[in-house]
């Protein structure tokens, strides 16, 4: 219940920025043909300040709905970062072969349809292998299994 909890309010918190953000592209006045590396920059600045803000939003969210104690926090929040950063590293990877599709999408043709194809499979595969690491991850360092498992349960 809590997942879905979660997963609802960041869910909701990526509709909104999405929406202010097309919101904004509409009512803007028209103007002459930017150059594309200009225009490339600023998407890629928007994106990535779209997913930080999204990033500390679902952090927020996790620190208010979990209610853990201060052994529980220290435990979890490294834990959790880490795992934060492992997830923006394939969904820069994700978001690269997104961007590809959008810059090729005009005169996309059989061969590069099937290296994008390739690059999506190779990433599923990448995201999956990280869900299964996380799963199976133990160390000497880990926390309680408790604290763990609430990471999986958000995660996964």
């Amino acid at each position: 219940m809590l997942r879905k909890t979660i997963q609802c309010a960041v869910a909701a918190v990526a509709v909104t920025m999405l929406s202010a953000v097309l919101a904004a592209a509409q009512t803007a006045p028209a103007k002459a043909p930017a150059d594309p590396a200009k225009v490339r920059a600023d998407i890629d600045k928007a994106v990535e300040a779209m997913r930080k803000d999204a990033r500390a939003g679902k952090a927020e969210i996790l620190g208010k709905t979990m209610a853990l104690d201060s052994t529980q926090a220290a435990a979890f929040w490294p834990i959790y970062k880490q795992y934060e950063a492992e997830a923006k590293t394939l969904g820069d990877e994700r978001l690269a072969i997104i961007q590809d599709l959008a810059e090729h999408f005009d005169s996309l043709d059989d061969v590069k349809a099937k290296g994008l194809l390739e690059r999506q499979v190779a990433y599923e595969d990448k995201r999956y292998d990280e869900a299964q690491a996380w799963n199976c991850r133990t160390s000497p360092h880990t926390p309680s299994d408790e604290t763990v498992q609430r990471l999986l349960n958000l995660a996964f």
